[in-house]
């Protein structure tokens, strides 16, 4: 009896660890809420906060890796990084805190996952989501990362923007939109 209990309680072990697959795997490659998940922590070196200065301001990018569930036709867990920032202007003042009040549900920062073509190489982005930018959206190419800094490159907002967009005006007028965010910053982590 022992003997058999033991061995259901592994089998049991073996078949909840049987539906974790590796990030690489496709979600049409798994069973309905299957888990494709970070299993050799190469998400680990994007995690935590980092800090970067650009025209005398101060922006703070904290990244977490969560279990992220898609509840569609085809549902499974998936590891993500998600991220929100900070901007201090040049006096030290807020400009823009989404840190604080971290937002699991609608981060402003969702990655990894598409490699993204900049300066004919490829590489790593995120996908960078600002808010009250008439839905539009752009990619934070990460071209180089070591334990202590991370180089990203805003590359495009793409996306069409809501009608009667409030920042219309400003980019007929200047040619791009008016985003509180770096083109190209190298980040340091804390």
């Amino acid at each position: 009896m022992k003997n058999l209990i033991i061995l259901l309680l592994s089998f049991v072990s073996w078949s909840a660890y049987a539906q974790e697959f590796p990030l690489k795997t496709s979600p049409f490659d798994i069973p309905t809420n299957g888990y494709i998940k970070d299993l050799n922590n190469e998400y680990g070196k994007y995690v935590g906060l980092w800090k970067g200065q650009w025209n005398g301001k101060t922006i703070y990018i904290e990244l977490k890796k969560v279990k992220y569930y898609y509840n569609d036709s085809y549902p499974y867990y998936i590891d993500k990084i998600l991220g929100e920032r900070k901007i201090l202007d040049v006096n030290g003042n807020v400009e823009l805190d989404r840190i604080t009040n971290f937002d699991y549900q609608n981060p402003e920062i969702w990655g990894l996952g598409f490699p993204t073509g900049y300066n004919n190489m490829t590489y790593q982005s995120l996908m960078f989501y600002p808010k009250n930018m008439c839905d539009m959206d752009a990619r934070l190419v990460i071209t180089n990362i070591t334990p202590t800094q991370m180089t990203l490159h805003l590359h495009g907002m793409m996306g069409y923007p809501t009608s009667n967009c409030v920042h219309d005006a400003y980019v007929q007028q200047h040619g791009e939109w008016p985003i509180n965010f770096p083109k190209d910053i190298v980040l340091t982590k804390q």
